[in-house]
């Protein structure tokens, strides 16, 4: 369980890290008609995304160890499906609630943020790091 916790903490840090670079490219000004305007400052943005990835890094590295032998492929490929099954479950959320609430231009950059700093990012990290 400590691999797990380990990869997972290290998964989600790298995580946190591609979604605050994701936050302060102009990614949402590009794809949608409305400026995202943050009301913090970016320092903040970046404390808060990566503690929260790391947070749901080391969440998801114990629930990727308790389900490893269930997800399909090996190596890297396994954590690459597993990335791709949180971020269909978990990331999924936030872009419909956005799009529920009329910013739905905003919803396309939040599930391609979504996809590469969980499904792909975290997805890589778990399945190179973490070894039975």
């Amino acid at each position: 369980m400590k691999r797990a916790i380990i990869a997972g903490l290290i998964a989600g840090f790298a995580s946190g890290i591609v979604m605050f670079i994701f936050h302060i490219s102009g990614w949402w000004d590009l794809l949608s008609i409305y400026p995202l305007h943050e009301p913090i400052d970016m320092h903040i943005i970046l404390i808060f995304n990566i503690i929260q990835n790391t947070i749901w890094g080391v969440l998801f590295g114990i629930f990727f160890a308790m389900i490893y032998d269930h997800v399909p492929a090996i190596g890297v490929k396994k954590g690459l499906v597993y990335g791709l099954i949180i971020w269909i479950i978990s990331l999924i959320r936030i872009p419909v609630i956005i799009a529920m609430h009329g910013a739905y231009t905003w919803a396309i950059p939040w599930i391609i943020v979504g996809f590469f700093s969980i499904a792909i990012t975290y997805g890589l990290l778990i399945g190179y790091l973490y070894k039975k």
